[in-house]
């Protein structure tokens, strides 16, 4: 939930507007005339300038909404211990007393920041503290679901439960008020959030009534994980018929993931009688799947010139992409943190595994964005607790590899030819690891 000054003043002047307004510094006299100037700056894709007008007014008004929100961003916008973060938003809150009678979001921001804090810990009674301060109905549902799926993992869920009820509730009452476009969807993912978890704890019929909600009542109901849910859902309510209809949909368009191909033989058994004829079908889908992928690879071939690089491995071994030309390169941007990283991971070892004896395809892992100083300890531990084969390479602020390339998010893989350029990009992880095999292999196979 980073606050920056960008996403806090944004709007539409016109860049010449900006230009001239910012060259005439005797023209900026208020802070207001800061904040137009750098909106229109940062809307007309000028960050330069805006950064460099927010500078300025930060110099100019040190108790403004410039200052208060680069205080915030530089060090109350960070994880930490509860003790920690308490004490500095303390003094940001004594430095920067919120406004009474016009509330600003930044300081819900703030402390939803310190019950999340409290949920790494698993205090509850703390969490619920927080965010009971939390002044805007519509975040506040956010959080609720947020910090509950953060008890889910503690194996709380009395706790994970409450809180996620709590912001279907919340989210219900604000999203049809709600001026922002993404509060409805917000409220979806709500009533998700607690259908999974009723689906989880057995409670089938509750589960669907929401599942149900979601898919007819204009939640997304294209979304993998929606229409998997949904499908689990009527099969445990015995209707297993229409649960082996979304599911096949699901594999045939490589969008299933593992809990699906596990979970299907059964399904197709309560739905035919009995398990004849199932290994026909399954193959029939994995077939079907092939060909969907593969026709969706070819949409997605691109051509650019893939940046140079040179980095260190965690064996301390030089590698540089230079002396790669020829081979087909396929890079995978992680971090130790990243959840859908280490997801996609079991995917990526069995494509390791199959090209293992291919000289012309190479395979390298980028370690990136760690929040440590050193990170290449963890990271070691990681691949050698998983027994992972990969070749890792470090990246951090001084090589910055993760930056040429562009990244805005991770897991991110980039497919680059033996002449260097770059055929294919790739972020997120969704689907399972049989998809995932059949589309990184489809694009390799594709530019050799």
């Amino acid at each position: 939930m980073q606050i920056t000054h960008r996403l806090l003043f944004t709007g539409a002047l016109s860049l010449s507007a900006v230009l001239a307004t910012a060259q005439d510094k005797n023209a900026l006299t208020t802070e207001k005339d800061y904040q137009e100037a750098s909106r229109a700056a940062y809307k007309n894709n000028n960050s330069s300038k805006g950064d460099s007008l927010v500078e300025v007014a930060i110099a100019r008004f040190p108790k403004g909404a410039f200052a208060r929100n680069d205080f915030y961003n530089k060090q109350v916008n960070k994880q930490m211990p509860s003790a920690e973060k308490l004490k500095v938003y303390n003094k940001w809150i004594k430095a920067f007393p919120e406004p009474k009678d016009s509330p600003d979001i930044v300081y819900d921001y703030a402390r939803s920041g310190i019950s999340w804090s409290y949920a790494e810990e698993n205090n509850p009674k703390q969490n619920q503290a927080w965010i009971n301060k939390i002044k805007s109905q519509e975040y506040r549902a956010v959080i609720e679901v947020h910090d509950g799926t953060r008890f889910l993992g503690h194996k709380d869920t009395v706790t994970a439960e409450k809180l996620i009820r709590a912001g279907v509730a919340d989210a219900e009452k604000s999203y049809p008020l709600s001026k922002n476009p993404m509060a409805k969807g917000d409220y979806y993912y709500a009533l998700n959030a607690l259908s999974t978890l009723l689906y989880h704890e057995r409670k089938y019929a509750e589960a669907l009534q929401y599942a149900s909600m979601i898919y007819n009542g204009g939640g997304n109901r294209d979304k993998a994980d929606v229409k998997k849910n949904y499908a689990l859902l009527l099969a445990a309510n015995n209707k297993p018929d229409s649960a082996l209809l979304l599911l096949t949909e699901l594999i045939s368009s490589g969008e299933a993931d593992n809990e699906v191909k596990t979970k299907l033989p059964a399904i197709y058994a309560s739905a035919k009688g009995s398990d004849a004829g199932y290994a026909a079908f399954a193959a029939e889908l994995e077939a079907t799947m092939r060909i969907h992928i593969q026709d969706r690879v070819k949409k997605e071939l691109l051509s650019e010139t893939a940046p140079v690089f040179t980095l260190k491995d965690l064996d301390g071994n030089t590698v540089s992409t230079a002396d790669l030309k020829g081979k087909i390169l396929v890079l995978d941007f992680w971090a130790t943190w990243c959840g859908p990283c280490k997801r996609s991971f079991p995917a990526m070892q069995k494509t390791v595994n199959k090209y293992k004896n291919d000289p012309n395809v190479k395979f390298l892992f980028i370690d990136t964005w760690e929040r440590v100083a050193d990170p290449s300890k963890d990271v070691k531990k990681f691949i050698g607790d998983n027994n992972y084969t990969f070749q890792v390479l470090l990246d951090d602020k001084t090589t910055g590899v993760v930056s040429q390339f562009k990244v805005r998010g991770i897991p991110a893989k980039f497919i680059i030819d033996g002449a260097g350029n770059t055929r294919f990009k790739l972020t997120g992880f969704s689907g399972g690891d049989d998809a995932a095999v059949e589309e990184l292999s489809a694009m390799i196979e594709m530019i050799r």
